[in-house]
């Protein structure tokens, strides 16, 4: 009979952090605790929970079925709690978040100052990258992200369509020139995002209705969008960046958007969230909160005419009648930026 809860918080830590190490080194204990601890749970349970490996840990299927009801278990007793010290309405506890760089730093932290404000005993921990980040293994419970996402068994919230823009310091298309047409942009500095291992230099736009590339080139690259977005703003060259990122830059007179009438809204801002039903009212609270922060910057966006001028479609394939939270099919499955 398994009966210590600091158990079932001790197996999801492994799980999430994807190691004993990691596990122990965050709660300031010995690997050899943990392992025993391990151990006594999975002679509890009657049941091998993971694989050891030299590389991972890898869950078996009761260890997969095991970590989705200790989840839940864990996320009702801390509603129970609530409930009966009377301020089931406060919410407390952690909450982890992952954006991208530029939106995070930008929307994201400011929102949660003015949040926490109004929810004293919630914690927020930030996760900022602009590279793809594992819910799981880095624990995250609510994650921004851009773009279709490969794992299909996330809960999805759509926000909007994005629309990414060439951007540039008006001084620097002063002296250079402003672009008609996209492949005008053959000739200019192009600064790109490098990840996954290359440059991200093939920029998408729409031409008599047609989906294309141009292939730019410049003297610069960086995995940080934030960088690129200071290097386009001290007048070195052209970005493309999501309008998001650029919203306020351009509305200051800092950047100008180039060759918008050729940049459709063509990915997706989504809230992503882990695939349990079963949540802390804390993460559930948060992320309606998130959803309506964000959803009123893009009617911002559209003001300036740069927004996805798409509100309509919050929802799109909602598994359950009143469910703002989607499972995209296998089939969608494609490339996505992490937060």
């Amino acid at each position: 009979m398994i009966d210590r809860f600091a158990d079932l918080q001790l197996f999801i830590l492994i799980v999430e952090r994807g190691s004993l190490t990691a596990a122990a080194r965050e709660l300031g204990l010995s690997q050899g605790a943990v392992s025993l601890r391990l151990a006594a749970l999975e002679k509890s349970a009657e049941a091998q929970l993971l694989r050891r490996s030299t590389r991972r840990l890898q869950l078996t299927e009761a260890g997969d079925q095991f970590y989705r009801t200790a989840k839940r278990v864990l996320a009702e007793m801390d509603d129970l709690r609530g409930l009966l010290s009377g301020d089931q309405g406060a919410l407390k506890g952690q909450v982890r978040i992952s954006a991208p760089i530029d939106l995070g730093r930008r929307y994201v932290a400011p929102a949660m100052d003015a949040y926490m404000r109004d929810n004293p005993r919630l914690s927020v921990s930030l996760l900022f990258s602009d590279t793809m980040l594992d819910l799981n293994e880095n624990g995250i419970d609510i994650a921004i992200r851009y773009g279709r996402l490969p794992d299909s068994a996330l809960r999805i919230r759509r926000i909007s369509s994005n629309r990414r823009l060439p951007v540039a310091a008006p001084a620097y298309l002063d002296r250079v020139g402003r672009p008609q047409k996209p492949d005008d942009l053959r000739a200019l500095n192009c600064m790109t995002l490098y990840r996954g291992g290359g440059r991200f230099d093939l920029w998408p736009f729409l031409v008599d209705g047609a989906a294309t590339t141009v292939k730019v080139t410049g003297d610069r690259d960086a995995n940080d969008g934030g960088l690129l977005r200071d290097w386009a703003i001290e007048g070195k060259g052209v970005v493309l960046k999501s309008a998001w990122d650029v919203a306020d830059d351009i509305k200051a007179g800092h950047l100008e958007a180039i060759l918008a009438p050729y940049c459709a809204a063509d990915v997706d801002l989504q809230i992503v969230m882990p695939p349990s039903r079963q949540r802390p009212h804390r993460v559930t609270a948060l992320a309606d909160y998130c959803t309506t922060m964000l959803r009123r910057l893009d009617a911002c966006l559209n003001e300036l005419g740069i927004g996805s001028m798409d509100l309509s479609g919050h929802v799109q394939g909602a598994t359950a009648e009143g469910d703002p939270w989607i499972t995209p099919l296998a089939g969608q499955a494609g490339a996505g930026r992490a937060s």
